[in-house]
């Protein structure tokens, strides 16, 4: 079987080389499963991104809305003050005489 000290290196050579192309498929296994999974995790970040812009887009809508009424309300309570205050003018002005 072993008749030289070469043919014990040709056996030990064929083992490393054995033992590479494990270790080889073994890492390039590992590094398919983690991008893999950094598919799936930007995936998930680009799904929740694209939620949170849609929530801010609707609260930007529901402010615009809201800032709206309330440009309303307040130019009517203006107006309702001034008449209040018109109407008390014209009481204190008639108890007078």
């Amino acid at each position: 079987m072993l008749e030289t000290s070469k043919d014990l290196l040709l056996v030990v050579i064929a083992f490393c080389i054995l033992w590479l192309t494990v270790f080889i498929c073994w890492a390039m296994y590992y590094v398919v499963t983690m991008l893999k999974n950094f598919s799936k995790v930007t995936t998930s970040v680009r799904e929740k991104m694209e939620i949170i812009d849609k929530i801010l887009k609707l609260v930007h809508e529901k402010l615009d809305k809201g800032s709206n009424h309330m440009a309303v309300l307040a130019d009517s309570a203006i107006k309702l003050v001034g008449f209040l205050m018109e109407k008390q003018k014209k009481n204190s002005a008639k108890k007078k005489k």
